[in-house]
């Protein structure tokens, strides 16, 4: 049995799969548009060691790299939350009283990113109000750089090395990735279904 022509299948099908793409896409946007409009500010930070004699720059690197890994684990705990809503510039109330509710809205308020092969980490916090982003990232970073020498001794030092930036229109939820998504997603299943009607 000779194998179907893809193409000329999708020739034939192309209104149905434009559709249903486009129907996935609308999806993810109106789904988008559920979700609460956020900010986002950014600040960056330099992990240097100050005690590296004798050892090779690739390790010197490497370790850098897990001790900016281990300090976005830290940033996450409830010490360090309560830390940084404890300035008056942090909005607390922002925060549910529930413990569970509380750690979902403070994990999904600051994102740390480690540059690879560097110590540099970046801070990023989102809120609905620009400034409270910026006085969370700005918050963040002097708590990193505050208790790291605690956590990891004294030689470990953080920098911050950028003044905050905040994003000048709402950076959660992302639009135009998950408009995207929606509309792969949309092209696969309608794909899926094409195809699987031919083979029937």
């Amino acid at each position: 049995m000779p194998s179907p022509n893809l193409t000329r299948i999708y020739i034939r099908s192309w209104r149905y799969v434009t559709l249903v793409s486009l129907l996935g896409l609308l999806l993810a946007i109106g789904f988008s548009l559920l979700q609460p409009l956020k900010y986002s500010s950014t600040v960056r930070l330099l992990i240097t060691q100050t005690n590296v004699t004798g050892i090779d720059p690739y390790t010197a690197v490497k370790s850098t790299e897990r001790i900016a890994q281990n300090l976005q684990q830290v940033i996450l705990t409830t010490s360090f939350f309560n830390a940084v809503v404890a300035s008056e510039s942090v909005d607390a109330t922002y925060f549910p009283e529930d413990e569970i509710k509380r750690r979902n809205v403070w994990a999904n308020t600051v994102e740390t990113r480690v540059a690879a092969g560097t110590g540099v980490m970046s801070v990023i916090a989102y809120h609905p109000m620009r400034s409270q982003a910026t006085a969370i990232a700005v918050r963040v970073a002097q708590e990193v750089a505050n208790q790291a020498p605690n956590y990891f001794g004294y030689a470990v030092r953080v920098q911050i090395i950028d003044d905050p930036l905040p994003s000048s229109f709402f950076a959660k939820p992302d639009f135009v990735r998950n408009g995207l998504f929606g509309a792969v997603l949309g092209f696969l299943v309608s794909s899926i279904w094409v195809l699987g009607r031919v083979r029937t």
